[in-house]
């Protein structure tokens, strides 16, 4: 590591250190407002007529604009939480909701009879939205703005593709045009881990996999996944230790069949050609060191805006967190990565704010360069498609 890159992870650390002390609420504390507000307790649970018992926090008055907060991949409520507390403390008028999704936190998984021969046929993005859109209607939510992280931002897709009236805005963090061929997703995840050792272990212990094996969990597999998943999954260089602190045991006891399913059901994800029908105007989020959606799939996302820009009229934003590239390890080392709420919360909120009531993001920085690279994708008369970036 250079001398440089070492000043800059010595900065980065010592931001998470003062961010764990202002922003992480302690066990027991209670944002106010709702008796479901704290991500440490147990959380309000909300029985859905797709089958699943749909767990959340939320905070902000019960007519306040609604904002739904969705997580990514074996993550819960506690992926947002940090965002979630900055979101409310800048405008403590919005109702801000943070759901656990199928599988996920303290939500239910779907039924097993029916799931476990197959995970992916129940953890499609389609049944991930489906419940969402179950969980607003039971809430009386008909209209909302929408955020999501990496696998949540494809739900967040999904919702806007197949019900637009239903959203107000899209804010996708860390996300792609598509995970189909997903390198990281494909061969780290599942085909060496999940499908690989943890499998191998599992079928010499007698079990049928995936049948088998959908209550068990990474633990039942490994006695020691609670190392591999703090050192490869759970593990994020710029953000707070005491934020990471409840993630790995937490992370641990996910289901396998939500592993396997959300997994799959992710990689079957192509929104390549869908998104250039998107109607919803939408804000895309990107670090500079994201190790899951590279670079190459933010030109995917950003020619699919282009085109529909192009058709509807819409405006996109696309903005850059970060100033160092990924490096040769291909792994985050030095600079924000994919879990940007996670260390740029304070930013990752004003964005989400500011996206809602302005319809651009700010031009605040987080760990970026002396200025956020941010490309406005909009339609100029005469109906030409310009992508302008800022630097």
């Amino acid at each position: 590591m250079t001398s440089h890159m070492q000043s800059l992870f010595q900065k980065l650390s010592a931001i998470a250190v003062v961010a764990a002390a202002t922003f992480l609420p302690s066990a027991g504390e209670v944002w106010a407002e709702t008796a479901c507000s704290s991500v440490a307790a147990s959380r309000c649970v909300e029985k859905l007529p797709t089958g699943i018992d749909m767990a959340y926090i939320e905070v902000g008055p019960k007519d306040g604009k609604p904002v739904l907060l969705i997580h990514g991949l074996t993550d819960s409520v506690r992926s947002w939480s940090l965002a979630m507390e900055d979101l409310h403390k800048i405008d403590p008028d919005l109702r801000i909701i943070a759901i656990d999704l199928r599988g996920h936190g303290q939500s239910s998984m779907p039924d097993a009879k029916a799931c476990a021969p197959d995970p992916e046929a129940c953890y499609r993005m389609s049944d991930l939205a489906g419940d969402v859109v179950a969980f607003m209607k039971a809430k009386g939510i008909a209209k909302a703005d929408m955020a999501g992280h990496s696998m949540g931002s494809f739900v967040v897709q999904e919702i806007a593709l197949t019900h637009p009236e239903m959203i107000g805005h899209a804010i996708l963090v860390a996300t792609g045009a598509k995970s189909v061929g997903n390198a990281a997703l494909s061969d780290f995840v599942l085909k060496q881990t999940v499908e690989g050792a943890w499998k191998k272990a599992l079928e010499a212990k007698g079990y049928a996999f995936p049948s088998a094996v959908y209550e068990l969990t990474p633990l039942d597999a490994d006695p020691k996944a609670m190392e591999w998943i703090a050192a490869n999954w759970t593990l994020d260089p710029a953000a707070q230790s005491a934020f990471l602190a409840p993630y790995t045991p937490e992370t641990a006891k996910t289901r396998l069949g939500t592993w396997i399913g959300a997994t799959r059901g992710l990689l079957a994800q192509d929104n390549t050609d869908r998104l250039k029908s998107l109607s919803v105007p939408a804000l895309v989020l990107w670090a500079t060191q994201d190790s899951i959606y590279l670079a190459k799939d933010q030109d995917e996302i950003k020619a699919s805006l282009k085109d529909a820009a192009a058709k509807t009229g819409v405006t996109f934003y696309w903005k850059e967190y970060g100033a160092l590239p990924l490096p040769a390890s291909g792994a985050q080392e030095t600079d924000i990565g994919h879990n940007i709420q996670w260390s740029g919360s304070e930013t990752v909120a004003k964005d989400i704010e500011a996206f809602i009531k302005t319809g651009a993001p700010t031009q605040d920085l987080a760990h970026s360069a002396p200025a956020p690279n941010i490309s406005t994708i909009i339609v100029e008369p005469g109906k030409a498609v310009v992508d302008k970036i800022g630097k």
